[in-house]
């Protein structure tokens, strides 16, 4: 598993792009804006197959390029079902994207907590971690966890946003996060990668 970061957007949102070196298939996780360049890094990271969009939450600076991806690579669509109706409303997605005019197809596939997906031929599971919105969930691999919003170095997502919750983002971390490995890495939604170690040790909302 080879994974590159894309920042996107006027906010600097984390796309990822995941590749697997043996099949040269990949996912892409939370296309928040500007397809072409996120294309562009498909290309030139040799992928030759896309075959799924990972969300792992509904606001705009996560989705803003999800129709021009998901029209560039036929790639399936997953999310969970909760936020799943924040594409089809769109003013509710929070949308940074200078171009507001989006018209956003269902999910292909709803995420399930504790399930585990098998795409590109890596299989991740899971997990249920609400609290930045209702359906936000993380996306946990061999080694490395895709958290969205849920947690930053030494910070956590906002949850004064329509579906967040203080109390619920703190259980999603405690009781879904904490219990990985220490060297386990977090590639959060916006900012630098951070783990599992070093959260559990020096992050003020954890202790």
């Amino acid at each position: 598993m080879k994974i590159y970061r894309v920042v996107v957007g006027p906010i600097q949102e984390n796309c990822y792009i995941i590749k697997n070196e043996k099949t040269n298939e990949g996912i892409i996780v939370d296309p928040g804006d500007e397809g072409i360049k996120i294309m562009r890094t498909v290309r030139e990271a040799g992928i030759s197959k896309v075959t799924a969009i990972f969300i792992t939450h509904g606001h705009g600076d996560h989705i803003s390029a999800l129709d021009e991806v998901k029209k560039a690579t036929g790639a399936k669509v997953y999310m969970s079902r909760a936020d799943a109706p924040m594409l089809r409303v769109w003013n509710s997605s929070l949308s940074y994207s200078v171009e507001r005019d989006k018209n956003f197809d269902p999910p292909d596939a709803y995420f399930e907590d504790g399930e585990t997906v098998t795409e590109a031929g890596m299989t991740f599971r899971i997990v249920a971690t609400p609290g930045h919105t209702r359906g936000g969930v993380c996306i946990i691999g061999d080694g490395v966890v895709f958290c969205g919003d849920t947690v930053f170095l030494e910070s956590i997502g906002r949850t004064d946003l329509p579906g967040g919750s203080y109390d619920d983002i703190i259980n999603s971390i405690k009781n879904k996060l904490l219990p990985l490995p220490d060297d386990y890495t977090l590639l959060p939604g916006h900012g630098p990668e951070t783990t599992i170690g070093w959260e559990r040790r020096r992050n003020p909302f954890l202790q």
